[in-house]
Parts: C-alpha cells; structure tokens; sequence
C-alpha cells in the first residue's frame, strides 16, 4: 500500500517539460526526460530547440530541482539564424534567485547536439543562468 502511495505521488511530480513565466518554485520540481531514440529539432530564423528543459522567465526557486536526461541516441539540433540548441537543460533568465539546490543530469550512449547558423549556440548537459 505505501509503495503505490510513493509512486502516485512521484508519478505527479515528474514532467517531462516545465515553464514558468514570472517563475518561482518554492518546493520541488522533477523533470526526467529519455527514450530509445529521442530527437529534438528546430530550424527556422529564430530557432530553440532544447531538449530535457526546465526553463523558468524571472525566476526565483527556493527549493530543488531536479532535471534528469538519458536515453541511447538524443539528437539535439538548431540550425538558422538565431539558433540555439541546448539538451539536458535548466534554463533561468533574468533575476535567478536560487536559495536551494538544482541537480541536473545528463547521460547517454550517443549524444548528439548541434547548433550550426548564424548566431549558433550548443550546450549539452546545460544549466544556464543570466
């Protein structure tokens, strides 16, 4: 009886992609991301593609996060103007306060991340604050 208890209780805390605009987070959030073959892709002028993401605006978080990706073959790819590519991925923009703990994983057997354009940028296991 505990143990599906647990696992229901896990089951709704597990993502597989979070955003939060004006952001904050106060306790948990768990995000797991995997597969056999997991692609990821974004071409275009303004490409993103990012892959595992936890990706908050403002921020803030108080708490834990946890981000973990894996899989065999993670192709992760922007090519295009803007590009970006990032894959395993917390992503926090303006303010970041943090006061807490983010663990984020990243694990594979071949990965794959490329941003090839104009203003390319790649990334792999990524946690990127500004």
């Amino acid at each position: 009886m505990k143990k599906s208890i647990v696992l229901s209780a896990l089951f709704f805390l597990i993502s597989v992609s979070v955003a939060f605009a004006d952001s904050t987070v106060g306790e948990t959030i768990v995000n797991v991301t995997g597969g056999q073959t997991v692609t990821n892709m974004g071409t275009g002028k303004d490409s993103e593609a990012n892959l595992g993401v936890v990706k908050m605006e403002n921020s803030n978080v108080d708490g834990y996060i946890v981000n973990i990706t894996g899989g065999q073959k993670i192709t992760n790819m922007a090519t295009g103007n803007e590009s970006e590519a990032n894959l395993g991925v917390v992503k926090m923009e303006n303010s970041s306060n943090v006061k807490g703990t983010i663990f984020n994983a990243t694990a594979g057997q071949s990965l794959t991340n490329v941003a090839a354009g104009t203003n390319s940028e790649a990334n792999m296991g990524t946690v990127k604050m500004k």
